[in-house]
């Protein structure tokens, strides 16, 4: 017996990545999942993009498998999200909406961007309320699956019921030999610097067992749906970046374990280096925000007296004297006043 896994994407303004990353799933050798697309309230046309693959109108190109005409058409059950609300909007066959759409596709569509943590939760509760689902899979559009990666994930979650979050060996989708990250990351509680496993490492083998971390990285995140019961859904303040490591932490607090399966295996169209003044602003606000929610009282104190006297200082400095950017500055310090009063 296979437990039923939801995979969850979120969609936004990216469709080229969404349609290479479902033909890749829709390969995937584990036979009991459901998938839904999030779109959070694109404007380039996606949804209707995401349609026409489902039709077999779209033929996807990619270095790492050959496409299928014989899954074709991919029934779609579409939905309308308003106010958190959830209503059936149109279904291709016009038919009754079933419990489980297994192997077809159910797409919400929102009326805003709900940002990671938000989209994310909408499909979260859709799965939870309709598709008795034993674990949900959080996957990025801009990846690419191995055709076991879901057997694997499912395999080591299944070994051991403590274990709340199972994360994959990611890999850059180029070039694709060199591992971005295995799973996930520890966290220096002192400094709130991310030790991130496996980063820019050419795949030696030296990653090949599994390891216990301190949260899996939201790319590739697989969720125990009983934990998840539990611990509740990922916090929406986040918007972007951080709300994985939040989870893994309040999810340990559970007495959950966060596990790398080094045997499943993803590869991830990672964005430049350089992140944008918006992305920077989230990056740095949530770091801020997350010492706030876990690591308070006196060792709260004490990480922004040791924040604000070594890496602010860095980073003030770096930003005004080596690259001249005021603008970035202002940003960065907004960021981190907004994170302490968030």
């Amino acid at each position: 017996m296979h437990p039923k896994v939801t995979v969850i994407i979120l969609n936004w303004n990216g469709w080229k990545d969404t349609l290479e990353c479902l033909e890749s799933l829709y390969q995937n050798n584990y036979p009991n999942y459901d998938v839904i697309i999030v779109d959070n309230n694109s404007e380039d046309n996606s949804v209707q993009k995401i349609k026409e693959y489902c039709n077999g109108q779209i033929i996807v190109e990619s270095k790492f498998f050959h496409y299928q005409t014989q899954n074709k058409p991919i029934e779609i059950m579409e939905y309308i999200e308003k106010n958190g609300n959830i209503q059936p909007k149109t279904f291709m066959n016009n038919k009754k909406c079933p419990t489980s759409a297994l192997h077809n596709l159910i797409l919400i569509n929102t009326e805003k961007n709900h940002g990671f943590a938000g989209g994310n939760n909408i499909a979260i509760t859709y799965a939870n309320n309709f598709l008795n689902s034993d674990y949900i899979l959080l996957l990025n559009n801009d990846t690419v699956q191995d055709k076991e990666f879901l057997v694997e994930l499912v395999h080591t979650a299944e070994s051991n019921k403590k274990i709340g979050f199972v994360g994959a060996k990611t890999y850059f989708y180029n070039p694709k030999n060199v591992i971005q990250v295995a799973g996930g990351a520890d966290i220096n509680l002192k400094y709130i610097i991310t030790l991130e496993k496996g980063l820019n490492h050419i795949d030696d083998g030296s990653y090949d067992k599994n390891l216990e971390l301190d949260y899996i990285g939201g790319s590739c995140l697989l969720c125990r749906m009983e934990m998840l019961e539990k611990i509740g859904l990922m916090d929406t303040k986040y918007f972007m970046y951080w709300e994985d490591a939040d989870w893994g932490f309040r999810g340990n607090k559970f007495g959950y374990k966060s596990i790398y399966s080094y045997k499943s295996k993803i590869w991830h169209k990672v964005g430049s280096s350089s992140k944008s003044y918006f992305q920077e602003y989230y990056f740095n606000r949530n770091r801020i925000y997350f010492m706030k929610k876990n690591n308070k009282g006196i060792y709260y104190i004490k990480f922004l007296a040791n924040f604000f006297t070594t890496l602010f200082l860095h980073e003030s400095k770096n930003l005004l004297i080596n690259k001249r950017d005021m603008k970035g500055f202002y940003i960065y310090f907004k960021a981190i006043i907004m994170g302490i009063i968030t």
